[in-house]
């Protein structure tokens, strides 16, 4: 699955599908730099904190984060 479905089928605080879209393209723009879990985790809470005020578990974001990285990895030539 491309990240960008992974992305889009996640709804991490519950507010509808398509609540996202800054965000998520924040986070896009750092699967493009980034390559560790942890640091990917660490900015996807910054990114959700920063807009929401508020952010999912530690569990839930990351297990995206390895769900972006190995998509990321299974796309790269």
């Amino acid at each position: 699955m491309r990240s960008e479905d992974l992305l889009l089928a996640w709804d991490p605080l519950g507010y509808g599908l398509g609540s996202y879209g800054p965000e998520f393209d924040d986070i896009t723009v750092a699967l493009v730099q980034i390559d560790s879990e942890a640091e990917l985790n660490e900015t996807i809470r910054r990114i959700l904190t920063d807009s929401f005020g508020e952010c999912p578990s530690e569990g839930d974001t990351r297990a995206i984060a390895r769900q972006l990285l190995t998509s990321s990895e299974a796309c790269q030539l």
